[in-house]
């Protein structure tokens, strides 16, 4: 009996178009288990692939290369050409990383240590692979990126070329994720292994590090979202739903009064959600300005729509930075500013951004100049509709 309904069970499964290839396909090598199991985890059904030809990409838009000895040739580098120019996207992690870098398909050079590493990231801007961090109880207390991302497949560092944009700094000059436009499709590269791995303790003894255990599971969740589909929102925490009432690192928002202006995060009436930003001012000199604490990570050259919920008493103004590198103290450059008329109501503002072919990172500068209250909910930035 029991084999008769599992036999039924594949019957029906076969006839409901589950056994359709998964979006995301994993290629087959040494080591990828902690990545499908990563994969799994965080709920991403994937297909595995026995070679890189037009066969078994079909239907795949996510292509993830991993492990320790990626199987991936020369002679595979036509393929993987061919799927990013029809606009498929591939997602390389740790060696894998440093195998694409060697076939040219990415703009940068390696350097890659022996053995496994814990490296505590740096945010060279927020993006959709940011999401979630640092949190409220980040590990470590690492609030400036993301904590304990573990090198388990000896994944390189990357000096990035001017077609590339880091997103996590590891030091120096060297990015541990990053991504570059190949045609229409995406290359998304980290150097370590937000799935986890073998932590290597001594020279031989090892114990398993899965990504739910050092708190990485989200950087490979939010990989796959952001590469299917990259219209996503990039602004972290936009409603102001989450630690609204920690540090700005903590917030994802940094918030400035000068002049006796005042910001509150108000818990009731929010138009989306349940919190929204309230800056009032009492005079013609005071101000106050609310502002993402780190700036975008866009892609050069395109379009993106900005959007936000606000209600005022007075018009105020969205001013962008723009930021040709990243890094410590990033020199701003004065992008375009736009007036927002009054509205007594909660009403809907969008305006499109055209980002310059040499900007990579931006920040939007939302400010209230003169005596009046402004109430701002749902901001949000997103690759323009026509761009993908």
């Amino acid at each position: 009996m029991r084999l008769t309904l599992c036999a039924c069970a594949m019957m029906l499964a076969l006839e409901s178009g589950s056994a359709e290839p998964a979006a995301v396909g994993v290629l087959d090598g040494p080591e990828t288990q902690p990545m499908r199991d990563g994969l799994q985890r965080v709920g991403v059904p994937v297909s595995g692939l026995k070679a890189l030809d037009a066969a078994s990409l079909a239907g795949c838009r996510v292509l993830v290369i991993s492990g320790t000895e990626p199987p991936v040739k020369e002679s595979d580098k036509p393929a993987i050409e061919r799927f990013l120019e029809g606009g498929g996207s591939v997602l390389g992690v740790g060696r894998a990383a440093g195998r694409l870098i060697d076939l040219g398909l990415f703009d940068a050079e390696t350097y890659t240590m022996t053995g496994t590493t814990v490296h505590m990231t740096v945010f060279d801007g927020y993006h959709r692979l940011t999401f979630g961090y640092p949190g409220a109880e980040p590990m470590g207390g690492w609030s400036s990126g993301v904590p304990h991302l573990l090198r388990a497949t000896q994944g390189p560092f990357m000096k990035l070329g001017p077609a590339a944009t880091s997103i996590l700094i590891a030091g120096g000059p060297y990015s541990l994720a990053a991504f570059q436009r190949r045609g229409k499709g995406m290359l998304l590269l980290i150097g370590a292994d937000p799935q986890g791995g073998q932590l290597f303790t001594e020279v031989d003894q090892s114990k398993p590090m899965p990504g739910s255990e050092i708190k990485t599971d989200g950087v490979l969740a939010n990989a796959v979202a952001f590469l299917l589909d990259r219209r996503c929102n990039l602004i972290p925490n936009s409603g102001f739903e989450e630690f609204a009432d920690l540090p700005p690192a903590q917030s994802n928002w940094s918030v400035e009064t000068r002049g006796g202006a005042k910001s509150e995060w108000s818990k009731e009436g929010a138009p989306e959600g349940q919190t929204f930003l309230k800056l009032t001012s009492p005079e013609a000199g005071a101000s106050a300005d609310a502002r993402p604490s780190c700036p975008i990570v866009v892609e050069r050259g395109e379009t993106y729509a900005f959007a936000c919920r606000y209600r005022s008493t007075v018009p105020w103004k969205v001013a962008w930075q723009q930021y040709k590198t990243s890094g410590r103290d990033p020199e701003a450059e004065a992008g375009p500013t736009r007036e927002v008329p009054a509205s007594a109501e909660w009403t809907r503002f969008e305006v499109k951004i055209a980002v310059p072919p040499d900007v990579a990172y931006v920040r939007p500068v939302l400010t209230l100049a003169g005596a009046g209250e402004l109430c701002v909910d749902a901001v949000t930035l997103c690759l323009d509709e026509g761009a993908q």
